[in-house]
């Protein structure tokens, strides 16, 4: 297959590029942090979107790129609607146009975090500005294609370039003895990226269609998940403070007992979704990142 992978740059997209390019033709792109073979792209350009991506012909669109900060999404609303939800349009108007599979990358933020863990046929209630961009993307996905994948992610972690994802920010300030607040009130499915990856592979080599949740085998409060990263480390798990959810004084609202139920693609797939332990120990034993 032919597959172009939005924001190849980025943590979840550059791990996509290494396992997608070992059996298919790849091509990637990128906007803050130019990496070289990757082609520069504003996906909230619509002209230049279609024509550098109609150009190529891909099979498979995969849209990993997003403004992801929460707390930006909730204080910029206009500003990230742009790159989320217009961006996502114009990506999903060009995979309609050429007849691609389109692939999105979701969130369990989509559901108010009452009741979980959820399951993909759950009624979302975005509690959030982020939450909300996600859900307008699926219902545009919806609306407007056949074939496509939304991925339902949560909690992502492993090895990244830039230290962004929880573990690493949790290693980073443990290695440098720095104390961490984790709140204990918020659950979720922490997700070994590696593993998540090679998951949505498989779906989309066997051409599934609509929406999955990809995530960690484990339901885990986040404070837990911190106190296990740094056993498993190695670290000094006395530094981390554990709060509440109020205590840290976020702008935009948590989903507190969210997390994702697996059971729809472990039926469809042979991969193994990996619990918490599992995946921070292979995470451990795998070629890192310089921190």
């Amino acid at each position: 297959m032919r597959i172009f992978i939005v924001g190849a740059s980025g943590f979840i997209g550059s791990i996509l590029c290494d396992y997608f390019s070992k059996e298919h033709e790849v091509y990637g792109s990128f906007y803050s942090f130019p990496i070289k073979r990757l082609i520069h792209l504003d996906i909230t350009d619509k002209k230049i979107v279609m024509k550098i991506i109609a150009s190529l012909r891909p099979d498979v669109i995969i849209h990993s790129a997003a403004n992801p900060n929460v707390e930006y999404c909730e204080e910029h609303p206009k500003e990230t609607w742009l790159v989320n939800v217009e961006g996502s349009k114009n990506l999903i108007e060009t995979a309609r146009n050429i007849g691609a599979k389109y692939v999105f990358f979701s969130s369990d933020y989509i559901f108010d975090g009452t009741d979980g863990p959820y399951s993909e046929d759950d009624m979302p209630n975005p509690i959030n500005e982020y939450g909300k961009q996600k859900l307008a993307v699926e219902k545009l996905i919806k609306g407007s294609l056949e074939n496509y994948l939304i991925i339902r992610i949560t909690v992502v972690y492993g090895w990244e370039r830039h230290c962004k994802n929880f573990a690493m920010k949790l290693i980073r300030n443990l290695k440098s003895g720095k104390a961490m607040k984790i709140p204990y009130d918020q659950i979720g499915s922490p997700t070994y990226v590696n593993n998540m990856v090679k998951v949505v592979k498989e779906l989309v080599e066997s051409d599934k269609i609509g929406v999955y949740n990809v995530a960690g085998s484990d339901l885990i409060d986040r404070y837990a998940f911190g106190k296990n990263v740094a056993k498993i480390f190695e670290l000094d798990e006395s530094l981390l403070i554990p709060v509440t959810t109020a205590e840290l004084g976020q702008k935009a609202r948590r989903p507190l007992k969210a997390g994702m139920k697996i059971t729809k693609v472990q039926k469809d797939v042979s991969i193994h979704l990996m619990g918490m332990r599992e995946g921070l120990i292979d995470m451990k034993l795998s070629p890192r990142t310089i921190i």
